[in-house]
């Protein structure tokens, strides 16, 4: 017996909306039912393009009964509650990261999707990467942590300008990165303690600023360190990234978009497999109608990096160590 479409709504209007509303238009298992957004000229657009139905507050749409899953494509300070509200209308939900701009909000979340029986889907892609699975093999074949180093530099804003560089709606960069997070929380485990660091220039009242710093340094509970610094808004010509994994029996280098392992014998390149055909949209899908419970480990990894990010904001609020 063919199982029934999963019927989508989506929440919101912007190139991320714009974006899941094709992809989750072109599966077999989906179909799409109607978009939510408070921009009514782009979201009733982009219903019209899809022929279907557009409404103005999500609020209204999460109670529906013809949909079963939302899809939230909005700013970060609404992924939390948005979640919490659908799910709690036994909606499965598919959002983008992070989980939540606040911890209590993406507790409750996954408190609610676990108690529920529903699908909490994050949009991190490490479940899928190739790379990323050879790599928690190599670490785990390594030894201990000695330390995680991340840098980021980068140019301008990128094509987000008001949005990204604002407190209020995007949270501090050790959130809004947290794509940047997420990958060694899932290789390294919990954190015992934060510290972060935080320099904006130009804040206005409307948390909005022109260039940034933000570091954050971590006290893995199984051991090692880490510590991850973003720069934004800067005079360099293009960004730039430095990134290791330091390891008792060797370190793990990204660079010029490859990994390589270097040990006292030499280096040596670390290939993976190709990415495989299935998105995230595919995944959780496959959660929905199969009923099962594999994003629950990617969920509780999103839920730690946020916890993470957001003790960093808390240190620097605070001018303390933050005990987790």
């Amino acid at each position: 017996m063919r199982m029934s479409k999963v019927k989508i709504g989506i929440v919101g209007s912007g190139g991320m909306g714009r974006s899941r509303t094709e992809s989750f238009s072109k599966r077999q298992q989906s179909e799409l039912v109607a978009i939510a957004s408070r921009n009514v000229a782009t979201g009733s657009s982009l219903a019209k393009e899809y022929g279907i139905e557009f409404v103005p507050e999500w609020q209204k749409m999460v109670e529906r009964t013809d949909i079963d899953a939302v899809v939230i494509c909005t700013h970060n300070e609404s992924h939390g509650e948005i979640a919490a509200a659908a799910l709690s209308r036994e909606k499965h939900v598919f959002t983008e990261y992070p989980l939540a701009r606040y911890l209590s909000q993406g507790e409750q979340a996954v408190s609610l999707a676990k108690e529920k029986g529903l699908v909490l889907r994050t949009t991190h892609g490490e479940s899928l990467s190739p790379m990323h699975q050879v790599l928690k093999e190599e670490v785990s074949k390594l030894g201990k942590l000695i330390t995680s180093i991340f840098i980021r530099l980068t140019p301008g804003r990128g094509a987000r300008p008001e949005i990204l560089f604002n407190l209020k709606v995007s949270g501090p960069p050790a959130l809004f990165f947290i794509y940047h997070v997420y990958p060694v929380v899932d290789l390294f485990g919990k954190v015992a303690w934060v510290e972060g660091g935080a320099q904006y220039e130009g804040l206005n009242e409307q948390g909005r600023y022109e260039r940034f710093t933000n570091t954050v340094n971590v006290g893995f509970v199984n051991g090692g360190l880490g510590q991850w610094t973003w720069a934004g808004g800067i005079e360099i010509s293009e960004a730039e990234e430095y990134q290791r994994y330091v390891l008792t029996g060797g370190t793990l280098i990204r660079q010029q978009g490859r990994w390589v392992k270097s040990t006292k014998s030499g280096i040596e390149e670390i290939k993976a497999s190709e990415w495989p055909s299935k998105s995230l949209e595919d995944l959780f899908l496959d959660e929905v109608t199969q009923k099962a419970s594999s994003w629950q480990k990617d969920a509780e990894t999103a839920l730690e990096a946020i916890r993470l990010s957001l003790a960093a904001e808390q240190s620097v609020k605070e001018n303390r160590r933050v005990i987790l």
